[in-house]
This record gives structure tokens, sequence and C-alpha cells, in this order.
């Protein structure tokens, strides 16, 4: 489905298997051309949808020159290649979010970081082995494709008689990125701000001295200072109430990670084993994709409380252990 949110911008939404069920590209057109935020994921009928959306304005994917992408998650980078390899367009991105390309594409290194981070974080290894799994499916899901450059914080792009402003936003993504229409207020969000939900946060295997939920929260607030009136996610309808919705984020942050401290006490645990206290009984019915993201946020929570010196981090037989500090 495609519509127009601006003159000559275009939202182009696509399938996706996940519990969000779609996701959205945008399209900007310049004379003939297009500029393309986003792809979309790699899935059966997702090129054929995006050509014939191209095609009810008068484009087709061939006339896409340029390709921007928020972040290399499969949902938005999935497509990438295939287009490129059609239309010889240009992929932009951050050199952040194209080192963790570059990561994913390093198929038995990425695997074996996986393992020791996993493993580090209690998780027994059968647990390890399908979280492996959920890694090698995200990997197996990005073609490859070359990039054209690396975008700067601030700088402004332009296409056809339009500009717009690259604002660097790191946390539910490495390298994330939003792009800023000025003179509109308009805000391509990516997954950056959802309306319904917080966007999920996950650690950098290959760096874990990076705070995912710092960065997020500081990302957050470099979009306070932009004048947003509207903002267009990656999923979900298009929002005003921009500076409401971050507010409404913060809170649900706090809220989560005073949930997490309460569950700690002075007897060392592990994020798998937390992560199992919080789920409870629940946790048994969620499939390995859930069960895998929530360890992630379980880490995320216990790396901000480290930070701001309420929590301990110590290790036993190669296991990270957290408790609360003593009073």
């Amino acid at each position: 489905m495609i519509s127009e949110i601006s003159e000559n911008l275009y939202r182009i939404t696509l399938p996706m298997p996940f519990r969000l069920r779609h996701v959205h590209a945008y399209a900007l057109t310049g004379g003939a051309d297009v500029c393309l935020f986003d792809t979309g994921m790699d899935l059966p009928g997702a090129y054929e949808r995006l050509e014939k959306d191209l095609q009810s304005i008068g484009r087709s994917v061939q006339n896409i020159t340029q390709i921007y992408l928020s972040h290399v998650h499969m949902d938005h980078c999935g497509m990438a290649g295939i287009i490129q390899d059609k239309s010889k367009a240009h992929v932009y991105l951050s050199a952040a979010a194209h080192q963790a390309y570059e990561h994913f594409q390093q198929g038995q290194r990425l695997i074996e970081q996986a393992d020791v981070f996993y493993s580090r974080q209690g998780v027994p290894p059968d647990d390890v082995r399908a979280i492996i799994e959920e890694i090698e499916d995200m990997r197996t899901r990005i073609p490859l494709f070359t990039a054209a450059g690396f975008l700067r914080d601030r700088e402004v792009r332009s296409f056809g008689d339009r500009s717009f402003e690259v604002v660097f936003t790191p946390g539910h993504a490495d390298g994330h990125i939003c792009f800023f229409f000025h003179d509109e207020g308009l805000l391509l969000a990516g997954d950056h701000i959802l309306p319904y939900i917080p966007p999920s946060l996950s650690p950098n295997i290959f760096d874990e001295t990076s705070p995912p939920l710092a960065g997020y929260l500081t990302s957050l607030a470099a979009i306070e200072q932009l004048g947003v009136s509207c903002a267009h996610p990656g999923h979900g309808t298009s929002f005003g109430g921009v500076y409401e919705r971050i507010s409404e984020i913060r809170e649900h942050h706090a809220l989560k990670k005073e949930l997490l401290f309460k569950i700690l006490n002075d007897r060392p645990k592990s994020v798998f084993g937390i992560t199992g206290e919080i789920l409870g009984t629940a946790g048994a019915a969620r499939d390995d994709w859930e069960k895998f993201m929530a360890l992630n946020e379980t880490y995320v929570y216990l790396q901000e409380l480290k930070r701001e010196g309420t929590v301990i981090e110590t290790a036993s037989d190669g296991v990270l252990l957290y408790r609360r500090c003593p009073r």
C-alpha cells in the first residue's frame, strides 16, 4: 500500500512476519528519479509489492537512484542489495551501521562471538544454540549490498527540490539514523520512536562498553531539539505529539529499570536467571525470539544500573553475575 504523506513523499507499507506485521519504506521523488528511505524485508512478494506501488505513481524500482538506511536490521535493509542489483542505486548509511552490517556478514566470527557473549550471561548451551539460530536467520535475510558513502551527523542532503538533515540516533541499533525535513517539521523516524510500543534495545556483542539505554536516551534528547511536528515511523501510524511520546518512552524505561532492580538482592544472579524471574511461568509460552529479546533487554537494564552505581557485576566460572550494591 502506498500513500502520499507530503508533496512527492510517499509511505510504502510492506509485509513482515513478526508481531508488527508490516514495515514502512518511504519514497521521495525528484523528476523521474526515486530516493528510498529503508527498503523493507526480503520476503516472498515484498519486491513485487514495492514495484507495484512505485508503478502506481509512475515510477519503478529501476528509477531508484539513492537508498538511505536508518539502520541494518533485516526489516529495514533486507532488500537493499536486491534493489541495488536492479537499479544501481547508491546506498548510504552511517559508518557504525555499516560496521554492524559487516558483523552480520562475518558468519563464523558472529556465531563464535554470540556463543561467548550469551554463555557469559548464564544461558544454557541448548538456549545458546537457539539464540544462534535466530541470529543466523537474521544474517541470511540481509543480502549483500555496497555502500556508496557514510553519512555524518547533522549533514544536510538534497534530492530533487527537497533537503533533509541526517540525525544520528543510536540506541535501538548501532548507527541508527533519522531523517528530518526542516521546512515541514517532518521526521522519518525509523525505529527510534514508535507510536505504540517502545523500540527494543539490544547489546552490541562486539563492544560491551557501549551503553545502549544511555545512548538511546541521549538520542531521544537530540530529537527534542529539532522542532518535529509529525513523525513517520518504521512501524505503525504517523503521529504528532512527538515530545509527549518521548516522555512516555522515558517513563517506560525508568519503570522497567525499577522493576528489574526490585528483583535483585544481595545474592548474585545471572542475566539468564533474572530474565526467567521476570518472565515467570509465562516464559514457557514465549517463542525463542521473544525470549531472546527479553534476555537482551534484561542485560541492557543491568548495564545501566551498573553504570549508575546501584548494581555490582562480578563473575564466577565465566558467567557474569549481578547483585545490589550494599547500602
